[in-house]
């Protein structure tokens, strides 16, 4: 990636997660949560009594003066009120679009054009980044073009949010979406047609700084991402690199499963979290035996927007010694969702309990403390330096050790 494609990158993605803009990314969605698994609600009985909705409808419609939404919305709007009434922004009722949107992000495949998108402080979408042998790169389109409209129709972010424009985006693999972008000063449209495409979350590089380092981000947690993790780790070893450099920064989480086994790469057993529900009743994760990477010098970089399944594992890598954490506070997302599929494909996403590190540590509201503090800057470099003169260091003491025998 080019160098100001990075600094774009970096700085318009990681102020969209810390001001609370969702950066919609059109191979998934950094999402400030934990998922534990998915489920089908079957219908429930209850004894609350709903006459009082339908008579709030019925006036509705004799006495508002304009056309009342569908239906659908109707329900759908009541339902989200019903949830908010639990004061838990972790419990929430999502529509079908949304909701066909996260199974998408957490399933790791999808129809689409395989790029990110983000926002800028004008509220225009653009194109983040985009990934390799996917259609949007074929099509020619490059990081930093604006998008204006699809099929035709003007999106800008006080109009169209983030699920709206990647739902018109996505859609069957084989059949086509036009784009209108800007580069520069030039406007011009292109047709693209969709493919299936796989969610990356690893993206793995031999640093040019140092050599001895492979550099591994982690973006989400999804379904794909330890197969993902283990591919890199096999590739960089490969190469010779010594050293690990773990990025979780802007890492909103995902699901449970996926952040422990990415742990079991790195540990050689052993716990790595506790689930605590409700009543008292505990369950125990560990990480499986024959990681890939559990000797050599580790570094996760962390900050504001580490969270959930991300903190899973740089608390358990914390706690168990395994690694050093390098930069700011994280984010204090503990709880844990389920996430349940309603009749019209809706869903309901319920906290259910609670994470805590190996040696027994709170995350909610919490959060995790750095070893080695560094505030985040405007390229994401100063973590970095600061992660490599520690494993220089790391890798200076294995080679005298090593010289020493």
């Amino acid at each position: 990636m080019a160098a100001h494609e990075k600094h774009i990158a970096w700085r318009l993605f990681g102020r969209s997660v810390l001001q609370g803009l969702i950066a919609g990314i059109l191979l998934g969605g950094a999402f400030i949560a934990g998922f534990l698994y998915h489920a089908k609600l079957s219908r429930p009985t209850t004894t609350t009594d709903y006459s009082l909705l339908q008579e709030a409808e019925a006036l509705l419609e004799k006495h508002f003066l304009y056309e009342l939404p569908q239906q659908e919305k109707l329900v759908h709007g009541a339902a989200a009120g019903m949830v908010a009434t639990l004061n838990d922004p972790y419990t929430y009722f999502a529509e079908p679009q949304t909701a066909e949107l996260d199974r998408n992000n957490l399933d790791g495949s999808f129809g689409g054009i395989g790029a990110e998108l983000g926002v800028d402080e004008q509220g225009r979408y653009l194109i983040m980044r985009v990934y390799a042998d996917n259609p949007a790169e074929a099509a020619g389109i490059e990081a930093g073009d604006i998008i204006l409209a699809v099929d035709g129709t003007e999106v800008h972010a006080n109009s169209v949010d983030m699920n709206g424009l990647l739902a018109a985006v996505r859609g069957p693999i084989g059949e086509p979406v036009e784009l209108t972008l800007q580069r520069g000063e030039q406007v011009f449209s292109v047709e693209i047609v969709r493919a299936e495409v796989l969610l990356p979350s690893v993206f793995a590089r031999v640093l040019e700084e140092d050599p001895r380092v492979g550099y591994i981000q982690i973006t989400r947690f999804t379904n794909r991402t330890a197969s993902e993790t283990r591919e890199a780790l096999s590739d960089l070893s490969r190469q010779g690199v010594e050293a690990y450099v773990i990025d979780l920064r802007h890492n909103g989480g995902g699901l449970v499963n996926a952040a422990v086994d990415v742990a079991s790469e790195f540990l050689n057993g052993g716990i790595v979290l506790y689930e605590a529900r409700q009543g008292g009743e505990e369950r125990t994760f560990s990480a499986s035996q024959g990681g890939a990477a559990t000797e050599e010098p580790l570094v996760v970089l962390v900050n504001g927007g580490t969270a959930s399944a991300s903190e899973i594992v740089a608390g358990a890598l914390q706690d168990r010694g395994r690694a050093v954490l390098v930069g700011e506070q994280t984010y204090g997302k503990g709880s844990v969702q389920l996430i349940l599929s309603l009749s019209d494909s809706s869903s309901l996403h319920v906290t259910t309990a609670e994470w805590y590190t190996p040696n027994r540590h709170r995350l909610q509201d919490q959060g995790l403390t750095p070893d080695i503090p560094v505030a985040s800057d405007e390229d994401g470099q100063a973590a970095l330096s600061a992660a490599l003169e520690y494993l220089n260091s790391e890798l200076t003491v294995a080679e005298v050790n090593d010289g020493a025998h």
